[in-house]
């Protein structure tokens, strides 16, 4: 085995036969060993006018096929969407060193299939016309893809706050209509799920401001007779309408629409 091994550093090793096996990879028959390699491979180092290589020679091959590998694998990845580069590193880190991985993250950026200015345009762009979130909420979504801070911010400060009231206002608009309960509950609920979206108080408080915001009259005499019902078990006459009254108050129903499962 020794001896073999030494043979092979100092002696030539004989290319046999290529056989063309995808688009752009051949498998080349190398001695005993079969390789596959990206035709970019054959093409600088020669191959095809070649019988015999060395063994350095073929060590540098294979590093170099190995590195191909990882640059069409993250181009292929990035054929279905733009990425960040962090993105790209833990895709890549499966199956992929170290080294290999800095080469090709330093030929995507150099080759601009990697910006993360772009990046940020773009799914900033997409995040005000379709989705939910308010400028906040982005935000921690491009930070935690890896992001500079700075440059997130930079391009967030460029839109235009009654762009960020518009999106609130119509999205506050929304919520109100989804809940049913009293007035008082569904400002609560809404300004809840705004600030959970990620708006500022300031955008939260001008919606809730502009929303006329009404108790469903229907659900309040529900409430009301569920109430009742149960609390006449330990109440009766006067007593029993001013606790259904209280716990009403406490659900955020208003005495004037209270008043109105009295008329």
């Amino acid at each position: 085995m020794c001896y073999y091994f030494i043979c092979k550093e100092v002696f030539s090793l004989k290319i046999i036969k290529y056989q063309k096996i995808k688009k752009n990879i051949y498998l080349v028959n190398i001695d005993q060993e079969q390789y596959s390699l990206y035709d970019d491979v054959i093409v600088k180092y020669n191959l095809l006018l070649k019988k015999e290589i060395t063994k350095k020679e073929l060590d540098e091959i294979i590093k170099y096929n190995k590195e191909l590998e990882c640059y069409y694998d993250a181009l292929k990845y990035l054929n279905y969407k733009m990425r960040t580069k962090n993105e790209v590193i833990k895709y890549l880190s499966k199956n992929f060193s170290n080294e290999e991985i800095k080469q090709t993250i330093k030929k995507l950026i150099k080759e601009n299939y990697l910006n993360d200015e772009l990046y940020i345009n773009s799914y900033l762009n997409d995040s005000l016309k379709f989705s939910s979130f308010g400028k906040l909420k982005i935000k921690q979504k491009l930070l935690n893809l890896g992001l500079d801070e700075n440059l997130v911010l930079n391009h967030l400060n460029e839109v235009d706050d009654k762009i960020w009231q518009e999106k609130c206002d119509k999205l506050a608009l929304k919520k109100v209509k989804s809940y049913k309960d009293s007035s008082q509950l569904v400002k609560k609920k809404v300004k809840n799920y705004l600030l959970n979206n990620g708006y500022d108080l300031v955008f939260v408080m001008n919606s809730l401001k502009n929303i006329k915001i009404e108790s469903n009259l229907d659900n309040l005499v529900k409430e009301y007779n569920k109430i009742k019902t149960k609390l006449s078990k330990k109440y009766d006459g006067e007593n029993l309408e001013f606790q259904v009254k209280m716990k009403l108050l406490s659900k955020g129903y208003t005495m004037e629409e209270i008043n109105i499962c009295y008329q």
